[in-house]
């Protein structure tokens, strides 16, 4: 988990900015113009799991040419390499980021406007680890605000419910958009 400064309203207004821009990102997929989907987080430490339980629950469920997914857990430079062979022109990391706002708001920013600490629950930060190993890809934080931190193996109600709404919204939006055809 990383910490985020989002401005005071910004917070309140990212609904409907991250459905539309991962809308675009999910949109123009293709086997030619590729996505990667990488969740993060903790099995045992609450909240901290999110990212990487809408990716596995993403993964059970969708398929589409040019979107692939991995689920780094806490360890995201085991899945790093991977990802950068694929050559992905997007890349949208899941995690939970502590900004300031209600447990279970969602924001979508680049990661080159992230205010990562150099130290986070990665190890190495993600905006590192992106320019150095996925340095031609657009790299994005999908950031879900954390309630409970604490050891326990479970989400907390408010982050449960924008995990589903993100993992509906995105599976939605791959069954919308269809199959790829050819490029």
């Amino acid at each position: 988990m990383a910490e985020l400064k989002l401005a005071p309203d910004e917070a309140s207004s990212t609904t409907v900015k991250w459905r539309a821009r991962l809308r675009e990102l999910l949109s123009s997929t293709s086997r030619t113009s590729k996505l990667a989907l990488v969740g993060l987080g903790h099995p045992l430490r609450g909240d901290d799991y999110v990212g990487s339980f809408i990716v596995k629950t993403l993964m059970s469920e969708c398929r589409r040419d040019g979107v692939s997914f991995f689920d780094a857990e806490d360890g995201v430079e085991r899945v790093v390499s991977q990802i950068s062979k694929l050559n992905p022109k997007q890349v949208v990391f899941v995690d939970a980021c502590d900004m300031n706002a209600r447990a279970g708001d969602i924001a979508l920013i680049p990661l080159a406007e992230t205010n990562y600490p150099f130290f986070t629950t990665h190890g190495i930060p993600l905006k590192l680890l992106a320019s150095r190993f996925l340095p031609e890809s657009e790299n994005w934080l999908l950031a879900i605000q954390p309630d409970n931190m604490e050891v326990n193996g479970h989400l907390s109600e408010r982050v449960n419910r924008s995990a589903v709404d993100i993992s509906s919204f995105i599976s939605a939006t791959l069954e919308e958009v269809g199959p790829t055809h050819g490029d």
